[in-house]
């Protein structure tokens, strides 16, 4: 396990990932997101052992997991009721959010598995669309500003100096608009305050050299913290443009005077993304959609799902794939998933194009179950309902075979915790940082209250666009360990059927009615109850 640990912090050399050994380290990576949603801790620990969680992970052959958080979770002092089961997971009773993102991060490392950070939402929600959490700071806010962004990520680096499992820090998720009528963030030739370039050179190099104005030029931030990791810097989401955006007229690392072996650009794509002028149809009812499917046409405007595959990787070419073809940097495709519809024959076509040029990826996500938020199942997900590798699943073989032989180490847990808390200003604050701040009290749904609305004065015109619900959105009750969990009928595989799931890549027969299983539900004073899910197959 020390030997595994060894070979990190990671370097760039052109566009690949080294290793302190000299040997390519590759990310083959799924996300594993709650830390940065409703209920501020990973999913699943109301499921199975945390420790279970990460061990399958890392037998399904992923070497990174990209492990979003809000900033909010970082100010929160209590796991919300039922977001973890206690009996499963007892050693992480009493913790705070940030302690049980502390846990999963030390035994991701202990199953062999690195981790690279990730800002994703300023406040705990889901995110998508044309929403609050667009931006890296909240507008006319006094708590999440841009400077208390950078304070963050300072305080996350060194937290997590002493861990070599973080290999990088993913400053900012899917940088886009927060109101249709409202400004939008640009990289460079834009307003300084709204500018994607200045304040990711911010994030990265700028604490305090006030003489040197809004450049980005100036004293260190992350790099002055000594924080060894990587520095993940992603294009803006809406619209998405070439990476060529974010080289000229000088690439990151000359324009901020920072090594160029610490930089990583990222992308995301889905079947219902696009290059260039951003789409909203995919969020649109049917007549709504039929609309945007005439612009689009007259546009000659494309979703990544609606190409060819010639077209397609004609497109992720120009997109991101001249930085792999021209040595230049390492691209890492940190979100891409699809459902196991209409959408597979697209990730075939992806998983193609990234075999062929060796691409980073990072697979969205592993979550199973209900959104938060939200009611409607994850449909991405590639565990079963019980949060177990799904073998059988055709995405998680296609994965699979873009990730590299991996050898796992023993799954002994290191041996020295180090306590890890928030800096005293933060503690002392705590009370009144979080904008949206749970109410918590027993057998009580936790619910959000939105008191940043009471600062700021919001025209109805920058509210988000009707598809997308305004921040913090419902909560949705969580199962509790003293209540029946109920699943989705026919949609996952309960149990590991014999000559399905037992042996990885396999499939088995027809499913029989003898593969039922029966499943005592935990907490539950009820007697056992017989349920059978068929695989998707």
């Amino acid at each position: 396990m020390e030997e595994w640990r060894r070979q990190f912090p990671l370097r760039a050399h052109g566009c690949r990932l080294l290793n302190q050994f000299g040997q390519h380290f590759k990310l083959a990576g799924v996300n594993w997101y709650g830390a940065s949603d409703s209920f501020h801790v990973v999913g699943g620990l109301d499921a199975r052992p945390l420790s279970e969680l990460c061990h399958a992970v890392a037998a399904m052959g992923f070497t990174v997991v990209r492990l979003p958080f809000s900033s909010e979770m970082l100010r929160v002092e209590r796991v919300p009721p039922g977001a973890i089961d206690y009996v499963q997971n007892k050693d992480l009773e009493g913790l705070s959010p940030l302690q049980v993102y502390d846990r999963v991060i030390e035994e991701l490392g202990a199953a062999g598995v690195t981790v690279i950070i990730n800002n994703h939402t300023t406040v705990g929600a889901w995110s998508g669309g044309v929403e609050l959490n667009g931006m890296w700071f909240r507008d006319q806010c006094k708590v999440y500003t841009e400077q208390s962004w950078i304070d963050d990520w300072v305080m996350m680096a060194k937290r997590y100096e002493d861990h070599p499992e973080v290999i990088g820090y993913d400053i900012r998720n899917e940088v886009r608009p927060t109101s249709m009528m409202g400004p939008s963030p640009r990289w460079g030739n834009s307003s300084p305050v709204y500018d994607w370039s200045r304040a990711a050179g911010s994030c990265t190099l700028v604490e305090g050299d006030s003489s040197m104005g809004m450049e980005g030029e100036g004293a260190r931030a992350l790099m002055d913290a000594n924080a060894p990791g990587l520095v993940v810097v992603e294009r803006i989401a809406w619209p998405q443009n070439s990476l060529r955006e974010m080289l000229n007229p000088k690439p990151p690392w000359e324009a901020w005077q920072v090594p160029r072996d610490r930089i990583v650009l990222a992308v995301h794509m889905y079947a219902w993304s696009g290059p260039g002028a951003w789409s909203p149809k995919h969020f649109m009812p049917g007549v709504l959609r039929s609309f945007f499917d005439v612009v689009d046409y007259v546009g000659a405007r494309s979703l990544y799902g609606e190409m060819s595959q010639e077209a397609l990787e004609e497109q992720m070419d120009k997109d991101f794939g001249f930085c792999i073809d021209e040595d230049i940097c390492p691209v890492w495709l940190s979100e891409l998933g699809c459902s196991l519809d209409t959408e597979l024959e697209w990730f075939t076509k992806v998983c193609q194009y990234l075999d062929k040029k060796d691409v980073d990826f990072a697979y969205w996500p592993l979550n199973v179950g209900p959104k938060p938020g939200g009611s409607d199942d994850e449909a991405y997900g590639i565990l079963t309902n019980d949060w177990q590798p799904r073998w059988a699943d055709p995405r998680l073989q296609a994965l699979r075979r873009l990730c590299p032989q991996a050898v796992l180490p023993s799954p002994k847990k290191a041996q020295t915790r180090r306590p890890l808390q928030l800096p005293a200003r933060a503690r002392a604050d705590s009370g009144s940082l979080s904008p949206f701040h749970l109410n918590v009290t027993p057998n009580v749904t936790p619910v959000a209250s939105p008191s940043c609305f009471g600062q700021v004065d919001e025209p109805l015109w920058g509210a988000p666009f009707p598809w997308c619900q305004p921040l913090p959105g419902p909560l949705v009750p969580w199962p509790s360990s003293t209540s029946l969990k109920e699943m989705p009928e026919a949609r996952y595989i309960w149990k590991v059927m014999e000559g399905v799931d037992s042996d990885p890549g396999k499939d088995g027969g027809p499913w029989r009615p003898s593969d039922c299983h029966a499943h005592h539900v935990v907490g539950s004073e009820n007697k056992d109850r017989t349920s059978c899910y068929l695989t998707l197959l």
